[in-house]
């Protein structure tokens, strides 16, 4: 991956906590509701991760937001 590819998922990780953040939910408790392993959540917070549609689809819908609300 390149530099700005790693950029945009640490954008998108820091998107994804701060909307977890918002809602006063644990990575823990995140992770229980989507499914997923808490070590997930936090790669994926981190930039470490790349999720697929259909893992950004159940984060969003858990937050009740779009999944569009994570790029603008």
């Amino acid at each position: 991956m390149t530099g700005n590819e790693n950029r945009e998922l640490e954008k998108l990780g820091e998107k994804l906590r701060s909307f977890r953040l918002a809602r006063n939910i644990s990575q823990e408790k995140f992770a229980e509701i989507t499914n997923l392993d808490r070590t997930y959540i936090s790669g994926l917070e981190r930039g470490k991760r790349n999720p697929s549609f259909l893992i950004l689809k159940k984060l969003t819908a858990c937050l009740e937001i779009s999944p569009s609300d994570l790029f603008n």
